[in-house]
């Protein structure tokens, strides 16, 4: 048990200077890129930036002049009651440069997220959500094919934790539906694993299945409002957030 707590404090460590602009990067709780059936704490309301590299980007809306390019997006998200979670982003987009290929101009992709969990996890079985990102655009517009939805999915997630001295392990299965047909590389059957470490719960590390690429990552919970987060996409390719968690309801939580 020494030599994995080693291990581990070696990989925090590892990680840590690399962290920049985290949480899940649409505001509502899961992994890295995949969707879990864990919820915030009732109350919770989250301000957030996220630095999105290209690899993690949708293959159509992010170009320009043929090229993709790394962009970030920030977020506001709450969670009103203990079975659901909502948040609104922003995600940059270039619009125009300068002769000398500087950024002059961003415009935004915005979109709403809701989760609702319907199966609160017991001891015996796991919880259940279902949740849609890019929710009101598919309430609002019949026809769809003039409007964006570059980052529009719909998803099904259950997941199940267990402890062992002190330690928790979570395990994630889910099925994720893109509306955009370039989005279809994430589509269909995704799973995660979660860890956190008994000697420090406000960390939990994350190794996840996108559906096309492996995801390793981390986040935690600092003097009990500031949430990081960093990843390594085919564990090459960062991406990493942060932002500020407060209740509103003035509860507090460990992580």
């Amino acid at each position: 048990m020494k030599h994995l707590n080693s291990i581990i404090v070696i990989f925090l460590l590892w990680l840590l200077p690399q962290m920049g602009k985290a949480q899940q990067y649409t505001g509502i709780s899961g992994l890295a890129h995949i969707p879990s059936a864990e919820m915030n704490h009732e109350g919770d309301a989250f301000i957030g930036a996220h630095f999105l590299n290209k690899h993690m980007t949708p293959d159509t809306g992010f170009l320009y002049q043929g090229e993709k390019y790394h962009t970030f997006d920030y977020y506001l998200a709450l969670t009103p009651f203990s079975w659901i979670e909502m948040s609104y982003v922003c995600t940059e987009r270039i619009y125009r440069k300068d002769a000398q290929g500087n950024i002059v101009n961003w415009s935004k992709d915005r979109y709403a997220s809701v989760k609702i969990r319907p199966l609160k996890e017991g001891k015996f079985y796991p919880a259940v959500v279902i949740g849609c990102n890019d929710v009101l655009t598919s309430a609002f517009y019949e026809d769809q094919s003039n409007v964006q939805l570059y980052f529009q999915n719909w998803y099904i997630a259950t997941t199940k934790h267990f402890e062992f001295s002190g330690n928790e392990l979570g395990l994630t299965l889910a099925y994720r539906h893109y509306y955009r047909r370039y989005n279809a590389k994430w589509n269909g059957l995704v799973g995660g694993i979660t860890f956190r470490p008994a000697f420090f719960p406000q960390a939990r590390l994350m190794a996840e299945y996108t559906g096309n690429e492996f995801i390793l990552g981390m986040d935690m919970l600092l003097w009990q409002h500031l949430r990081l987060q960093a990843s390594l996409k085919d564990f090459k390719y960062v991406n990493a957030g942060l932002c500020l968690q407060f209740n509103l309801l003035g509860k507090k939580y460990l992580y």
